[in-house]
């Protein structure tokens, strides 16, 4: 799959496909640990109206910001996305990106790689440490994202994951991935 291709549209430079054995939050759970958060009241919002001018500006300047000052962007402007591993897009896992000098996640990077098509975004990242998730999602009057860092420890997450480690019905991969996760990051 040409995850360079994909995402350059979006102002990310794909650096590599991260090793499927790290030990690192599969994206499926990445995206519920924004939603844990949320509901525990333990992360960032921000939420951008469609009928804002500029919408795009400033629905990619709000990710940027709430991503930053959540620690997800390192200094060097690298982190995680979630990638299909193939066509049938399945199974995600996480490629390692850094911002070019020109990006648009919310509109370009959704037409290709990141969304549901233009100004229509839909991906999750993760930071490069993998403590850090954010989601980005469109909903039909705003687009909103959420970052949440600290979620390994969210009961309610962990039993997520185990449910996911012991389904036949989940791929292989993302089963293994839970598991790597639960064991590595266990209390």
């Amino acid at each position: 799959m040409d995850h360079a291709g994909r995402l350059a549209p979006a102002g990310l430079v794909f650096l590599e496909l991260l090793d499927l054995k790290l030990p690192l939050v599969p994206p499926a759970l990445a995206n519920l640990a924004t939603g844990y958060q949320q509901r525990a009241g333990q992360c960032s919002v921000a939420t951008v109206e469609r009928t804002e001018p500029d919408f795009l500006t400033k629905a990619n300047d709000s990710w940027f910001e709430l991503c930053r000052a959540g620690g997800l962007i390192g200094d060097d402007g690298e982190f995680l996305v979630a990638v299909p591993l193939d066509e049938d897009g399945r199974d995600l896992w996480w490629a390692r990106v850094r911002l070019a000098e020109s990006w648009d996640l919310v509109g370009e990077g959704s037409v290709t790689a990141l969304g549901l098509g233009f100004g229509s975004p839909e991906f999750t990242t993760l930071s490069v440490k993998g403590d850090v998730a954010a989601f980005c999602a469109s909903h039909e009057l705003a687009v909103i994202t959420v970052v949440a860092a600290g979620f390994s420890s969210l009961p309610d997450l962990r039993k997520h994951a185990e449910w996911v480690a012991s389904q036949q019905r989940i791929s292989e991969q993302e089963k293994a991935a839970a598991g790597r996760w639960l064991e590595a990051s266990g209390d």
